[in-house]
């Protein structure tokens, strides 16, 4: 049984059937969320005001959003390139997760000198691959989010140089 305040009439009106697979398809959402009923997680959290609480909440919806968000970018890659990323045990997957992405870049070492942000080693092809399919640029690492842009279309630029030198 599901109970709902989904009107049954009117513009906002929604079939059982409509409501009960929106919910069903919730599964997901669920599955990452399942980190906060973990006793260690929630034993571990002493918020008193209700707005530490609110604010606290609101980080981590946020959180999963961006993560389902990147689930989704990586998914939508794959279905329109029919390129399948890398996954669990060096298999390529059609089905990525975020928790597999992330699994790929826990070696990725930021070295900060002065200004300066370089990488500890460079970045592997399957790390590569995934910020292809995310559309991030390898530079999200080493320069800050103003400097990527300033960066891209300094790219652009020379390119379009190079081609009115080479007409």
């Amino acid at each position: 049984m599901l109970l709902t305040n989904v009107p049954t009439a009117g513009p906002l009106a929604h079939s059982a059937r409509d409501i009960l697979t929106v919910y069903k398809d919730q599964h997901g959402t669920e599955q990452n969320y399942g980190f906060l009923k973990d006793p260690v997680i929630v034993n571990s959290l002493f918020l008193k005001k209700p707005e530490r609480i609110e604010a606290l909440g609101l980080v981590l919806l946020l959180a999963l959003l961006i993560w389902r968000l990147m689930e989704r970018a990586m998914r939508t890659y794959v279905d329109t390139t029919n390129t399948p990323l890398p996954g669990w045990d060096k298999k390529a997957t059609e089905r990525p997760t975020a928790f597999m992405m992330v699994t790929k870049f826990t070696g990725v070492i930021v070295v900060k000198l002065g200004h300066d942000r370089r990488l500890a080693r460079p970045l592997s092809g399957v790390q590569h691959q995934y910020l292809t399919a995310l559309d991030v640029p390898a530079t999200c690492f080493t320069l800050p989010t103003g400097s990527q842009r300033t960066a891209m279309a300094a790219q652009r630029l020379s390119r379009q140089q190079k081609r009115i030198l080479q007409w």
